[in-house]
């Protein structure tokens, strides 16, 4: 009697983290996939923390080249999938039961705004993949335009199959940089910019539930809460980093080299430390 129990609670237990277990499962293995690609043209970074004015957005994987910048979403969803690129829900079939799934080029698309915002880049340099495990079966019936929406197999051709180089050198290592100040190594850190994250999902989330007469209140309150979460976030992805000194103001982004003030005829600014070879400047604080 005793080990039934045990079993109908572990199956309990399975059942309740399984969506967390199976999303874990196709991360590990698009970053298995990932690692395929030539170190010497690609750099691969997995589940980053991007700053936004909300807070956070957390992004599956990143890899960068001469030929853009790919934000890959990660799907592991079996059964039928149908959607189109201007619905905010799309539809997933298995045998008689429907579950709605939020556009995932929409919500990719908040990745690249969050990124482009991050790195001073133009949204025309991103690349947008949407990676569906090899269970699902596409029942799209339009092409989309504003993304790539693959299988898992479909990925390392996918990113190959750009050749057209946009960015030089010296962009690349400035936007790498700067990439390289949201990964969190430690795992104690991590485990609480993620904790800070789902928090600050979950008061989204209920939120959207409260009733007109108490929206107002609500919102003052989850605009505090955004600002305590942004701040936590940032200092613990500060302390992360080797080189604990630098900031992203104090971080050219072209030549990503550091900004030095300096005194002009109109006042103090930020001027690249690179200059006469990078002339980029920006107001001091």
């Amino acid at each position: 009697m005793f080990y039934l129990v045990i079993l109908v609670i572990l199956i309990i237990l399975f059942k309740l983290n399984f969506a967390k277990i199976k999303g874990a499962v196709g991360e590990s293995y698009v970053k298995n996939k990932l690692e395929k690609l030539e170190p010497d043209n690609y750099t691969v970074f997995n589940d980053l923390y991007v700053p936004t004015k909300e807070g956070t957005t957390q992004v599956d994987h990143i890899v960068t080249a001469p030929y853009g910048v790919f934000v890959i979403e990660t799907k592991h969803y079996d059964g039928w999938i149908f959607g189109s690129e201007n619905q905010r829900y799309w539809t997933q079939v298995i045998y008689k039961r429907k579950e709605k799934i939020f556009n995932p080029i929409w919500q990719n698309g908040g990745h690249i705004q969050a990124l482009s915002d991050y790195l001073n880049l133009d949204k025309s340099e991103f690349h947008s993949i949407i990676a569906f495990s090899g269970q699902s079966t596409f029942k799209f019936k339009e092409p989309f335009k504003q993304a790539t929406v693959i299988h898992f197999n479909q990925l390392i051709n996918t990113i190959r199959r750009q050749t057209n180089r946009r960015l030089n050198d010296i962009e690349l290592h400035a936007i790498n940089k700067k990439i390289e100040q949201l990964a969190i190594t430690d795992k104690k850190q991590l485990k609480q910019v993620k904790k800070e994250h789902l928090k600050l999902v979950k008061e989204k989330k209920t939120n959207k539930n409260k009733t007109s007469s108490t929206k107002k209140g609500t919102v003052q309150q989850s605009a505090r809460n955004t600002k305590r979460v942004s701040s936590k976030v940032h200092n613990i992805q500060s302390t992360s980093q080797t080189n604990g000194s630098d900031s992203i103001s104090k971080t050219c982004p072209k030549c990503g080299e550091d900004m030095v003030e300096k005194r002009g005829k109109y006042g103090r600014f930020l001027g690249c430390k690179n200059y006469p070879s990078c002339k980029y400047t920006v107001k001091s604080s």
